[in-house]
């Protein structure tokens, strides 16, 4: 993407999702697989917060449905979150497909809009 500071936590993302991978091939191990979910939502909550600061302080045109996306997310974590806590541990699959569905469609797809704005407005 070519800004440091976000780069930085999308690597974060890159981190989590290689977790889900391990937690997924130690047998869905159930601490394991709570801690992986406490780190997307903690993840999620910060990130977001950071990005949507920027977003309005450059007064980003797109910053609404972007936002909107962001809490797609942080409402999709909170219910896998449930459902693991609830005793279904044999949902690692769906959360790692969701996980790499949004490093494309989201980190490599909608963030990219915003680059040129931030850019111009001296984040880099």
């Amino acid at each position: 993407m070519g800004i440091s500071v976000i780069d930085e936590k999308h690597k974060e993302f890159i981190d989590i999702i290689n977790k889900v991978i391990v937690a997924k091939q130690h047998d869905n191990n159930p601490e394991k697989i709570e801690e992986v979910l406490r780190e997307i939502i903690d993840y999620a909550w910060n990130h977001f917060r950071d990005e949507e600061s920027y977003m309005v302080e450059f007064c980003y045109p797109e910053y609404q449905y972007h936002k909107e996306e962001h809490l797609d997310f942080v409402h999709r974590a909170n219910s896998y979150f449930k459902i693991v806590t609830s005793g279904n541990y044999q949902i690692l699959n769906e959360i790692l497909e969701y996980l790499k569905r949004w490093l494309v469609n989201h980190i490599q797809g909608t963030d990219q809009k915003y680059v040129e704005c931030f850019r111009k407005n001296g984040l880099k």
